[in-house]
């Protein structure tokens, strides 16, 4: 029993060396693995890139004036009230003239007398030879200045009467009745009821953009109104020298509820370039002092890799930028997934949509 032990033992021993001793060694295969990003692209494409600026102007006429007083006086009536629609020439208000009628009697008595003077002294001067030359020359100088004197001062007698100067409304009444006015001082605010147009003042950076009949858009906040189109009718030529901007003045449409003094918002283009290919801010990385993009490019074996592309930016309006160099038409834009890339790195294009303008 102890011999057949041993002898069983000594087979398996036999047979566990011949098993390892008798078999090749083998490798283990290990396929590389290589880094994929999934994207998604959009076909390049040129467009029309526009950049604009928003400013702020006021509605504005220029039938909008004080009419002043030109007489002292005291205010006698108004003929209208606030509010109230008038005529060119229609009275409006009426300036005390009972001084004014005493001294026109006074001038016209002492113009006459110094007329009759100055004829008499004429006539013995030129056909009798009686009298001095400056005797007579100083009748008829007298004589002048007393017509004249009453002239002005019948002039004054018709400005006690303000007037309307054109057709309007009465905005604002300054005066009350029985109230002293002076020469100069504003009595009525009278506004026209056409010539509405929009005031603004443009920066000065944007004096070599914005010229006569460019269209722009305007908008008013307090209104529920859709924006309406015009165009610009008259460009300043100086700059303002405190806040740097300079005057235009733009037709304003629809009128009807309009006021004096409204504030609107203006859109105006600045700028505009056609069949430029223009790319979203969101698409450029700033990489080694450069700004880059990513398109889509092929090794040797047929994989898709990311190939960086240095990019020269050109004017920009909002998260739009245009491309001046470094992308083309016709290439392959990465879009979705750009920011995990590096150049050379394989993609893997999960979905490329219709072609459109990266923009």
């Amino acid at each position: 029993m102890r011999k057949n032990s041993t002898l069983l033992a000594l087979g398996f021993f036999v047979f566990i060396a011949s098993c390892a001793g008798g078999g090749e060694e083998t490798p283990i295969q290990t396929e590389e693995l290589v880094k994929t990003v999934n994207v998604r692209t959009e076909q390049v494409q040129t467009s029309t890139f526009a950049s604009f600026v928003r400013v702020i102007g006021t509605v504005e006429t220029s039938d909008d004036i004080m009419i002043s007083a030109e007489v002292s006086g005291k205010v006698v009536k108004y003929n209208v009230e606030e509010g109230q629609s008038v005529k060119a020439g229609q009275t409006i208000l009426k300036i005390d003239d009972a001084k004014l009628k005493q001294e026109i009697a006074r001038l016209e008595a002492l113009t006459n007398l110094s007329r009759e003077n100055y004829e008499r002294l004429k006539k013995i001067y030129e056909e009798d030879g009686i009298g001095s030359e400056i005797d007579y020359l100083n009748a008829k100088y007298t004589y002048d200045q007393s017509a004249s004197s009453l002239e002005s001062m019948k002039v004054d007698l018709e400005n006690t009467n303000i007037v309307a100067p054109f057709s309007g409304m009465v905005e604002e009444i300054m005066f009350e009745v029985g109230e002293m006015v002076s020469p100069g001082a504003p009595t009525v605010r009278l506004i026209g009821e056409g010539n509405y147009k929009i005031v603004a003042g443009v920066p000065a950076r944007y004096a070599d953009a914005i010229q006569e009949g460019d269209e722009v858009e305007i908008w008013f906040d307090t209104q529920f109104v859709d924006t309406l189109t015009t165009s610009i009718t008259f460009v300043g030529k100086s700059i303002n020298p405190q806040n740097r901007t300079f005057r235009i003045e733009i037709d304003l449409p629809g009128k009807e509820n309009m006021k004096v003094d409204m504030i609107t918002n203006i859109r105006l283009k600045t700028l505009e370039q056609e069949e430029v290919v223009i790319l979203s801010e969101e698409f450029i990385y700033s990489k080694n002092g450069r700004y880059v993009t990513y398109v889509v490019a092929e090794e040797a074996d047929g994989h898709n890799v990311a190939e960086e592309k240095v990019l020269a930016l050109g004017p920009s309006y909002k998260s739009s930028v245009v491309i001046e160099s470094g992308l083309y038409p016709g290439e392959e834009l990465i879009t979705i997934g750009s920011a995990f890339l590096n150049n050379g790195m394989r993609i893997n294009i999960v979905e490329s949509n219709s072609p459109i303008a990266a923009n």
